[in-house]
């Protein structure tokens, strides 16, 4: 995903609060291929690479979906949707800013 300085993206864990790993495995890609269908539908005109909004990552050896923070105001809905997901499954959600230097900074996770 390339992230601009000073943007906010969130970091969906795939580890719960409670510490197992979420399933299936592939829970990331499917996730990532929900946001592609409903920003596809609410916005026509936006022609989006799912690198922009969304891409799996691992993190510390733990499967994640990084999320932009553009997508609250390319799609709210499907943003909504992202972060009702995560609350629903028990996924942790981390805000983290990207930074001039390169580095990301986390921030307490916070999604009004």
């Amino acid at each position: 995903m390339t992230v601009a300085d000073g943007s906010e993206h969130y970091l969906i864990s795939g580890r719960t609060h409670h510490r197992t790993v979420f399933r299936p495995g592939d829970w990331a890609e499917r996730l990532m291929g929900v946001i592609i269908l409903f920003v596809g539908e609410r916005r026509p005109g936006i022609h989006i690479a799912s690198t922009r909004l969304a891409m799996p990552v691992v993190d510390t050896g733990v499967k994640c979906l990084i999320v932009s923070g553009e997508l609250r105001s390319v799609c709210p809905e499907a943003f909504d949707f992202v972060v009702g997901f995560a609350e629903d499954n028990d996924l942790p959600v981390a805000v983290r800013f990207s930074c001039g230097d390169g580095a990301a900074r986390s921030g307490p996770a916070r999604v009004d």
